[in-house]
Parts: structure tokens; C-alpha cells; sequence
């Protein structure tokens, strides 16, 4: 309670005392002429009001405070309900009834909608890893499978003949055997690489490029150059880039036959700039309407950052992509990184 009706409380106490009295006076012909002219009994009088108005000015507060306390306690009870899923219980206040049935109906409805959320969530989530699956499956089953395969029936049939071969015949052989098994080491790095944790890890963005683009030399026989002009950014947009880098690298490593990748990034004060370009095979501009699942991805992170997108592609004169990324708020030179 606050102050102001603590005070209420003890005026009202003293206007309801002072008109009791009164009404006694008048009822019992008591005169306040001869109350006031004895000093002693005027004392005792006014002792007997205060300390009655104060007695009564406690009852009152004590009895607002435990009506106040019995509200709050259903208030909290029924609070609770909601939360459980029970049924509410009368508070005897109908516009309290009415709040607390608004705030059920608004608590269920919020429920509702965040299970419908979370199961769609998850339902993309199932989808996505279940088309990764079939991908990757798929990879294993064109590439390293098929390598595999041949390889062995390569084996197989000089196995069968390594008497009757001539010995220039049998090197030829193996050595065909041992490029096949080399293409498929390759492959199988590819997709090694390809299954690497997609996430920063704590890191910015250079530096997690360059764990990347590490483990791309050691891997893979692309030719990587990685040049930067980078001040801090939004974790959200560095999580984005990096995922789409690294798409752009497992599409370069399974698609273009490319023997060089070049990665630009630069950030102005409002923007951030992003090139990826190969040597490879490219393709016809007009198939950009299929696009891989990979190059879709980065169109969907792409739109998710408000940017835009251009890809540059022709018959074996390789691909090329170029985003631009607004930023609300430009980074200071004094902390750009070059490399």
C-alpha cells in the first residue's frame, strides 16, 4: 500500500470517530461546552479518541492488508493454473475474472503457436538433413563407389590373366588401377571436406577462412587465394558468409574442374562485398533457373541478409558470384585486417 492511503485511512478513521461522537452527544444530551471547560476531562477525552482512532486506523490497515494479500494469493494461484493448464478458479472481482480468463486464453493461444513453430522448425530441420543424407549418399555412389568398382574389376580380371600378361601390359594395368584409386582418394577428400562442422567455432570470419582454406590445400590440389578487407561484423552476417564460401567451395570442388578458386571480401562503411570466382568448366546462364541445392542455399542466406546476388558464368570460361551485403553500421579502418 502506498503512503497516501495509509493517510486515507487515518482521516477517514477520525471523520467516522468524530460523527459517532456526535450522535452521542445529542442522544445522551451530553454538552461539549462543559467537555471543554474542564481541562482534565477534555485530557481524558482526547486520549480516549486517539488512541481509539489509532486502535481502529491499524484494524483497517491490517484488514485492507490481508484482503489485498488474499487477492494476490489468488491472483498467484490462478497465475499458476494457467501456466499448469487447470482451470481457474472465482476471484469474486469480475473484472479480475475477466483479466485473468484474457490472460489464459492469450497464454494458450501463444502455446499453440510456438509448438506449431517449433514442429515446423523441426520438420525443415528433418527435411534439410535428410536431403544432405541423400546427397551425400548419392556423391558416394557416383564418385568413390563407381571408382571403387572399377578399380576392383580391374583387379580382378589381371588377377585372373597375371601369367598370360606381358610385363609392360601388367604396369599398364596397375598403373590405371593405382590413377583410379588416386581419383578416388581425391573424391573421398572432397567429401570429407564437404562434411566439416559448418560453424565458426568462436572465431571471426578471417580466421575461421583460413582454418578452411588450410585444410582445402591439404586436401584438395585447388590453387586458393584469399585476399581481405574486413573490420568486425554482426556474428549473424559472419556466420552467413562463411557458410556460403564454404558452399562455394564444395560446388567448385564437385562441379567446375577447376584448378584456381579466388575469394575477395572487402567492407565499406556500409557495405560488405564478397567475390568468389573459378577457372573451371562454368555453364550456360540459362540453366540458372535449376540450380543446385547448394547455389540455392546461398541465394536463400543471401535474401535473409537483405543482400543481392549476381552470378557470372559461360561454357568453359569459368563462374563467378558476387554479393553485396548492406550493414547498418560501417567499421572504423583502424581495425581492418588485410591478407
Amino acid at each position: 500500500m502506498k503512503k497516501t492511503s495509509y493517510l486515507v485511512i487515518f482521516l477517514y478513521t477520525f471523520f467516522v470517530l468524530g460523527i459517532i461522537f456526535h450522535y452521542i452527544f445529542n442522544i445522551f444530551n451530553f454538552e461539549w461546552q462543559k467537555l471543554l471547560n474542564n481541562l482534565e476531562l477534555l485530557q481524558s477525552f482526547m486520549f480516549f479518541v486517539v488512541v481509539l482512532g489509532l486502535s481502529l486506523t491499524v484494524l483497517l490497515i491490517a484488514a485492507a492488508k490481508f484482503l489485498q494479500f488474499l487477492s494476490v494469493s489468488q491472483v498467484q494461484k490462478n497465475v499458476k493454473y494457467i501456466l499448469e493448464g487447470k482451470a481457474l478458479e472465482a476471484t469474486g472481482q469480475a473484472e479480475l475474472d475477466y483479466s485473468l480468463l484474457q490472460l489464459e486464453e492469450k497464454v494458450h493461444t501463444l502455446t499453440e503457436n510456438l509448438q506449431k513453430s517449433e514442429n515446423q522448425s523441426l520438420q525443415v530441420e528433418e527435411k534439410i538433413v535428410e536431403k544432405e543424407r541423400r546427397r551425400i549418399a548419392r556423391d558416394l555412389h557416383d564418385t568413390v563407389s563407381q571408382e571403387l568398382f572399377a578399380a576392383n574389376m580391374i583387379l580382378s580380371g589381371v588377377a585372373g590373366n597375371v601369367e598370360r600378361l606381358e610385363k609392360e601390359n601388367l604396369q599398364e594395368q596397375l598403373k590405371g588401377i593405382a590413377d583410379i584409386l588416386d581419383t578416388a582418394q581425391k573424391d573421398l577428400r572432397i567429401l570429407l571436406l564437404h562434411l566439416r562442422p559448418t560453424e565458426l567455432e568462436n572465431r571471426t570470419l578471417v580466421e575461421g577462412m583460413d582454418v578452411l582454406i588450410k585444410e582445402l590445400r591439404d586436401k584438395s590440389d585447388l590453387t586458393v587465394q584469399f585476399k581481405h578487407e574486413v573490420a568486425s561484423l554482426p556474428k549473424q552476417i559472419e556466420e552467413h558468409i562463411f557458410r556460403i564460401i564454404q558452399e562455394m567451395i564444395n560446388n567448385t570442388l564437385r562441379h567446375a574442374q577447376a584448378n584456381r578458386l579466388d575469394i575477395y571480401l572487402y567492407q565499406t562503411r556500409n557495405e560488405l562485398k564478397l567475390k568468389v570466382s573459378d577457372d573451371g568448366i562454368g555453364f550456360e546462364p540459362a540453366t540458372l533457373d535449376e540450380l543446385s541445392y547448394g547455389l540455392k542455399n546461398i541465394e536463400d542466406r543471401v535474401h535473409d541478409m537483405a543482400g543481392s546476388l549476381k552470378i557470372l558464368t559461360a561454357p568453359k570460361k569459368g563462374f563467378s558470384i558476387e554479393i553485396c551485403v548492406p550493414l547498418l553500421e560501417g567499421g572504423k579502418d583502424e581495425n581492418i585486417t588485410s591478407g
